[in-house]
């Protein structure tokens, strides 16, 4: 049989990581905003990459927990 758990392992670490460093630049980005109000109300654009890499995690993690349940 074909053995995916080290790729997907390393998917998951990966992704993470990548969601961790968006959600920092999400932070400091908001932090910047809030400090200078003559700033303009643009939305991050990596925002939306934000959300798509935790749907991605979630769906990771639940392959992760279905393939090692038999």
């Amino acid at each position: 049989m074909f053995e995916i758990s080290p790729f997907l392992n390393f998917l998951l670490v990966g992704n993470s990581l990548l969601t961790i460093l968006l959600i920092f630049n999400q932070n400091e980005t908001g932090k910047d905003s809030t400090m200078n109000p003559n700033s303009s109300s643009i939305p991050n654009p990596l925002e939306q990459f934000t959300w798509v890499c935790l749907v991605v995690e979630l769906v990771l993690l639940l392959i992760q927990i279905k393939s090692n349940d038999f």
